[in-house]
């Protein structure tokens, strides 16, 4: 038999099954990606964190992106963070809401930033005084939409106690840390989730001491944001699930911290998050300015007054690890702080 191989014979081969060999080709690219993504590692929920900036808020900008990447960097957070996500609303501010539905429906985001002021859309005018008012602040809107991913701080703050309980003799006391309980609980985990980064004997000693560090991150900042709202610099938000009538569904719990109830001590967060906010005009007395008919002439300022943080629910994330939300917000209160004069 024939088989040698010339030009006239593939030229033959490529004018008849020229279809046939680019079918062949897109078939097996496509098996290979299947097979990779299929048995592909894929990064867990707890191991992403993820920002969320509300669409009223002002447009984040280049700052905002190196002091989120320099926080991970510098070990803001755990060990288990290996992904840093930002989701800025307000510069897609017309496809807010499907861009919201879709982060969340594959349990992306970690905490979420808004103004606890007026919904500026919620307006109507009273007809009594003719004064305008408000339905509902940013805050109630958000919750009333996506009631199921707001956390409630109180339960957030006391199943962190708990969760440290496991560990302490006295969460309150740094030294009543057992580290043999921690180790026993990290390589559970590491088997349970079939960890590639935790193989070796020698890779999971170093795990257990991130792993240390940590639950001792958690109870430090636990211990830090209780001090924060003991001096006030911080406070808690009450908000509420309501019917289309503005009627509470259930009892308003405190659903968002206030980072900035004092422009005083956080006004500085500005830097990070803020808004436009809108005040009465004065001259450089300090005296109202009015125009020809008397009323008060307002402008329009960079403020992060009464700018809110919500930590967000998402069912994806492993029990114990969704407290990295809280030493990020920890690590923005101790950038801004400034102490009352």
């Amino acid at each position: 038999m024939d088989a040698k191989i010339t030009k006239q014979r593939i030229a033959r081969l490529l004018s008849y099954d020229w279809l046939k060999i680019i079918g062949l080709c897109v078939a097996a690219i496509l098996v290979w990606s299947l097979v990779f993504t299929m048995t592909g590692t894929r990064i867990r929920p707890s191991q992403q964190f993820t920002v969320f900036n509300h669409e009223t808020n002002l447009t984040l900008d280049n700052g905002f992106t190196n002091d989120y990447q320099r926080a991970f960097k510098d070990g803001v957070f755990s060990y288990e963070v290996i992904e840093t996500n930002i989701n800025d609303l307000a510069s897609n501010h017309e496809y807010a809401a499907t861009l919201r539905e879709a982060r969340f429906a594959t349990d992306e985001g970690d905490v979420y930033f808004l103004p606890a002021i007026d919904d500026k859309s919620t307006a109507y005018t009273d007809e009594e005084t003719g004064e305008t008012k408000y339905s509902r602040t940013y805050l109630q809107t958000f919750l009333n939409g996506n009631f199921r991913y707001a956390t409630d701080i109180d339960k957030y703050f006391t199943d962190l106690e708990t969760y440290l309980a496991k560990f302490y003799t006295d969460w309150t006391d740094e030294n009543t840390l057992d580290t043999a309980k921690v180790e026993k609980e990290f390589r559970a985990r590491a088997i349970k989730n079939k960890d590639k980064r935790f193989k070796k004997e020698a890779q999971i000693k170093q795990g257990v001491k991130n792993d240390i560090d940590r639950i001792e991150k958690y109870r430090d900042a636990l211990e830090k944001i209780y001090g924060y709202l003991d001096n006030g610099t911080v406070t808690l938000v009450k908000a509420g699930l309501q019917n289309s009538k503005g009627e509470m569904l259930i009892e308003e719990k405190n659903f968002a911290l206030n980072l900035c109830p004092n422009v005083d001590t956080m006004g500085g967060l500005k830097e990070q998050f803020a808004y436009y906010g809108t005040r009465n005009k004065v001259d450089e007395n300090g005296n109202p300015q009015t125009d020809k008919d008397g009323k008060p002439v307002t402008e329009e300022y960079i403020t992060a007054e009464n700018m809110s943080v919500i930590f967000l629910n998402m069912s994806g994330v492993e029990d114990g690890f969704q407290y990295e939300s809280l030493l990020y917000v920890v690590h923005l209160i101790d950038l801004y702080y400034t102490p009352a004069a």
